[in-house]
């Protein structure tokens, strides 16, 4: 292997080859400059990612970690190198007996259950976004932000969502629609508070909206009141 290119195209046929990481890593260490050593960083997180017998909380340790990281990283090289948690996958979920909470109109409640493949493990599609459960016949998407997340939620969609989205509990749950009197203003407040976009999230909309040479705003994805960011033009 001789370019970068090479290293992604080994790593789509086979992702279970740490050594294809781990090599990989320490080619774009010799490259010297930041934003190669992020993604060497990264890399090797994903290996470490698979060492087995830690407990939870190691684990979500590493993830941590690997936030700041993917957050500065190109989401396309992303998609490609990630080993990611499924979210929402219907089939399974209800195979398994897992219930979300009740009541409920849209089936963003069974984003509360993780499936027990990982998107590495998935089949590849035309498009590195998307790729294929051979098992629920399904595709799965992969999420650059959470309002993206959030569209695939409403329309019960199952996803891996990249790891540098700053994410929060139930963040993918349904808009809770508050009615009564003063006294569940504290109520509406957190929802508001919930189903706002990160601040990642949010940059990368605004990056896209640019790349495509739109101009005005880029708003989150539940109305009025979410924090709205203007786009500078220049």
């Amino acid at each position: 292997m001789h370019g970068e290119e090479d290293f992604l195209r080994k790593l789509l046929d086979t992702p279970a080859d740490d050594t294809v990481r781990l090599v990989y890593a320490d080619w774009l260490d010799e490259r010297d400059d930041d934003e190669n050593r992020k993604k060497a960083k990264f890399l090797r997180l994903t290996v470490r990612l698979l060492e087995p017998n830690h407990p939870a909380r190691w684990y979500k340790a590493r993830r941590k970690e690997m936030q700041p990281l993917a957050a500065k990283l190109s989401t396309d090289w992303l998609a490609v190198v990630s080993r990611l948690e499924l979210e929402g996958c219907k089939p399974k979920a209800e195979d398994s007996g897992f219930r979300g909470p009740e009541p409920t109109t849209t089936a963003a409640h069974f984003f509360e259950f993780v499936c027990d493949k990982r998107w590495d493990e998935l089949a590849l599609t035309h498009d590195n976004a998307v790729r294929r459960c051979e098992d629920c016949k399904e595709n799965i998407y992969f999420c650059e932000t959470i309002m993206e997340a959030r569209e695939h939620a409403e329309k019960g969609h199952c996803i891996a969502v990249d790891l540098g989205i700053i994410r929060h509990e139930n963040d993918l749950a349904p808009e809770m629609i508050v009615f009564g009197p003063p006294s569940v203003v504290a109520i509406w407040e957190a929802e508001k508070k919930r189903l706002a976009p990160d601040a990642v999230s949010l940059a990368r909309e605004v990056g896209k909206r640019k790349d495509r040479g739109d101009n005005g705003l880029v708003e989150g994805d539940r109305g009025a009141d979410a924090p709205i960011v203007e786009i500078d033009p220049t």
